[in-house]
This record gives structure tokens, C-alpha cells and sequence, in this order.
């Protein structure tokens, strides 16, 4: 074989790498935004967790429907609380929205989160959060509670 053989050769097996190294680097790349896609949603579902087996919350919630004066440091504790719990749904409602989370998933969580949206210590805060996705899943739980307005379920609340 020639010298110009061999360099044709060469061309080839390294075009061959530079293909090999391409497809390579795609998967990589498919895999990480799998692996980002489930940590999004393990945040989310971290902080609606998180929020929810704080024994403040539940103390609060009760508080605030029986109507209960707070003092100043619970009113800033359940605020605290309610913010981590929408923020959660929030994470997951923007990967629910991309297709990143399942349907039938999705409608489980807010299904079985509906009452706690209606509740007079996170209701105030999920009104007055700000930003498109906040708004967004404001309206997309107002459709799905059935109201003009997020009703409260303090009867499905458990007492002290």
C-alpha cells in the first residue's frame, strides 16, 4: 500500500472516531438531562414532603382554621412552610407542563394536595406569589378544584 493508501486510511478511521465520539457524547448528553429531569422532580417532591412532616405545619394549619391569632414568629414560620410546599408543586407543575412528569402522576399530587391549597395559611401566600408559573398553576388549580375562587377544605383537616 502507498503512502497516499495510508493516508486515506487514516482519514477514514479517524473520521470514524471523530462519528464514534459524537454518538458518544450524545448519549452522555441525553443521559445527564434524564438524570437532571429526576432530580427536579425529587426536589419537588422534597419540599412538599419536606414542608409537610414539619410538625409546624400541621400545628399551624389547625391554628389557622379554627381561626387562631398567630404571633408574629408563626405567621413567618407558616409562611416559610406554605412557600416550600408550593414551591414544590411548582417544580413539579413546570416539568408536568414540559412532559417531564407523568399525567396520571401529576394528577394523583395535586388531586390529593387540592385540600391543602384551599387552607387559610397557604392560600394567602399562593395569591400572593408572583411570576407566570405561580400564576399559571394558580389558574390550572382553580380549574381543577371546579371554583371561581380556591375553596377551603378545613373540614378534611385533622384537630388537635
Amino acid at each position: 500500500m502507498s503512502i497516499e493508501g495510508l493516508g486515506a486510511l487514516g482519514e477514514i478511521v479517524g473520521a470514524l472516531a471523530v462519528l464514534a465520539s459524537l454518538v458518544y457524547l450524545a448519549k452522555q448528553i441525553k443521559h445527564s438531562s434524564e438524570v437532571a429531569k429526576v432530580t427536579s422532580y425529587h426536589e419537588g417532591i422534597a419540599q412538599i414532603v419536606q414542608a409537610g412532616l414539619d410538625s409546624d405545619f400541621t400545628r399551624l394549619i389547625n391554628k389557622t382554621s379554627r381561626g387562631e391569632d398567630m404571633s408574629e414568629e408563626e405567621s413567618l414560620r407558616g409562611g416559610a412552610l406554605a412557600s416550600a410546599f408550593i414551591f414544590g408543586h411548582e417544580i413539579l407543575f413546570h416539568l408536568y407542563k414540559k412532559g417531564q412528569v407523568d399525567e396520571a402522576l401529576w394528577d394523583n399530587i395535586i388531586t390529593n394536595n387540592l385540600q391543602w391549597f384551599g387552607n387559610d395559611m397557604i392560600r394567602p401566600v399562593l395569591e400572593a406569589r408572583a411570576g407566570k408559573l405561580t400564576k399559571e398553576l394558580r389558574a390550572y388549580i382553580k380549574e381543577v378544584d371546579g371554583n371561581a375562587t380556591i375553596r377551603s377544605h378545613s373540614s378534611l383537616l385533622a384537630t388537635d
